[in-house]
């Protein structure tokens, strides 16, 4: 629900409609100041009653949100959302941003070399994942956890880049904040686990939601919602909730069996219209052939991602895990002309015919 308040509505009035919400219907609100004051309603706003909030003075209107994940929808936050990791790199709005590094922490040496390589390249932030969901149980899935996230903290002291690594596991959670891990990532096969995303919307890090390669765009906006409404299974505010999520667009499954996943380049400027979110795509999962990373990369850019995230590997030909879709020192390349076609497009509009004012910069 978001309630639009009346130009020249007093702050008094306002805190007003806001106890009203909190004493009746045990509601939390975000207050948004423009031209005018719009309050949004979080949590199951069905229950409040309009004409209790109508009748206040100041309330100009009252709009129901009818989208499931109203948190991640652009009609309850029209802005742009920046999400910034380790309070230096920006994702989203007008940044560009890249998110790269081996697909797995193998060794020492194979981890601190690819981080050095993605350094070189220009990458913002540094991939060193511990731990693996993959399809088999014989394959590689990583080393022991301790040991991977000290290698990964050395990565980070290293370079000086802030590290993501994916959370499978609730009890890790602990470690990988005590290890410094600056974002958390949730994999596709993950992305609609409600226990672990409930979890993630305790914590104020930031958190990048793959896209399920079996969820449409509404499941995939609603998992979002989960990390960020602080809703438990009980319907009830159980905390602030975590609103720094980016969204990874990787694909679908498909009848296709030469690319790994299908990628609809048409979802990027979709997502874009709908949600507020920072949006980036992964040319690595969504194309599984390093041949077609660079390409993949620049149509991911051109329709309007915030950024990319791709595996960069010392030794593509010998890596444990997905090394036929991992690049070495052409890395730099890419991001290179990524950044030429992102400012070649800075004034063009997300939508057709619009200009810079929503335009992916």
């Amino acid at each position: 629900m978001i309630i639009h308040m009346a130009e020249g509505a007093t702050i008094d009035q306002v805190e007003r409609v806001i106890n009203r919400i909190a004493q009746d219907y045990g509601l939390r609100c975000e207050t948004i100041v423009s031209n005018t004051t719009v309050i949004g309603v979080k949590g199951v706003a069905s229950i409040v009653d309009e004409g209790r909030i109508l009748e206040l003075p100041g309330v100009d209107r009252v709009i129901r949100i009818t989208e499931k994940y109203k948190d991640a929808s652009r009609t309850f936050h029209p802005e742009d959302t920046i999400v910034w990791i380790a309070g230096k790199v920006p994702v989203g709005g007008p940044h560009l941003t890249f998110f790269g590094g081996p697909c797995a922490i193998e060794s020492e040496q194979q981890a601190l070399e690819s981080a050095r390589i993605a350094k070189e390249a220009g990458v913002d932030v540094l991939r060193a994942f511990v731990d693996k969901s993959r399809t088999s149980p014989y394959d590689y899935r990583g080393m022991d956890i301790k040991k991977g996230l000290e290698i990964a903290a050395a990565m980070k002291a290293e370079t000086g880049l802030p590290t993501v690594s994916e959370l499978i596991d609730l009890r890790h959670l602990d470690l990988f904040l005590e290890y410094g891990i600056d974002v958390i990532q949730i994999g596709a096969r993950s992305a609609q686990y409600s226990p672990l995303l409930e979890e993630l919307s305790k914590i104020d890090k930031p958190v990048i939601l793959k896209h399920g390669f079996g969820n449409d765009m509404n499941e995939w906006l609603c998992a979002a919602a989960y990390i960020m409404s602080g809703i438990d299974r009980e319907r009830r505010s159980v905390s602030e909730g975590n609103r720094n999520v980016i969204l990874c667009y990787r694909g679908i499954k498909s009848f296709e069996t030469e690319t790994r996943f299908a990628a609809d380049i048409g979802m990027i400027p979709l997502v874009r219209i709908k949600s507020h979110l920072p949006l980036i795509a992964d040319p690595s999962h969504s194309s599984g052939d390093r041949r077609l990373v660079e390409r993949v990369t620049y149509g991911f850019i051109a329709a309007g991602a915030h950024g990319i995230e791709f595996d960069i590997h010392n030794n593509p030909a010998e890596a444990l895990c997905d090394g036929k879709q991992a690049v070495n020192h052409e890395a730099r390349r890419i991001i290179e002309n990524a950044r030429r076609i992102h400012a070649l497009l800075a004034d063009v509009g997300i939508e057709s015919g619009s200009t810079v004012s929503v335009a992916a910069k």
